[in-house]
């Protein structure tokens, strides 16, 4: 992933603090992040090679969406040789989803990072049961 400060766009985009809640007796604060949309399909370099997103869905889970991506990416002009690899990209849960574009024009949602490990368990489950093909799952 890149940073917006260089020539790369970050999927994840700029973290930053959202929401106050309670749990147990305590303020817990949730990680609002800002997921930046690359386009479909466009390669997006890097020294040793690119990836791209395939396709964009949405999976209901429990009472709320998860934002996931279809990724590929391969290192094409690596000194070692080449390779690739496709992958399944979990930015969060949906807060707003393209709620306004950035300076580049692209799409920008907000989402809640998916922290618990059961419930990232669980939508590993499901993610690999609707796309067999995609193993590798990456929670952002």
């Amino acid at each position: 992933m890149w940073s917006e400060s260089g020539s790369r766009r970050s999927r994840a985009g700029g973290a930053r603090i959202g929401g106050v809640g309670k749990g147990e007796g305590r303020e817990v604060r949730k990680a609002l992040a800002l997921h930046v949309h690359q386009p479909i399909g466009e390669e997006i370099r890097s020294i040793a090679g690119y990836y791209m997103v395939l396709e964009e869905g949405v999976l209901k889970y429990r009472d709320r969406e998860v934002l996931y991506l279809l990724e590929a990416a391969a290192a094409d002009t690596s000194c070692c040789g080449g390779a690739g690899m496709g992958f399944i990209m979990v930015p969060g849960y949906i807060r707003e989803l393209r709620g306004r574009k950035n300076e580049e024009g692209l799409w920008v949602s907000e989402v809640d990072r998916v922290e618990d490990e059961g419930e990232r368990r669980e939508i590993t489950r499901e993610l690999k049961a609707r796309h067999p093909g995609f193993q590798q799952i990456i929670f952002a």
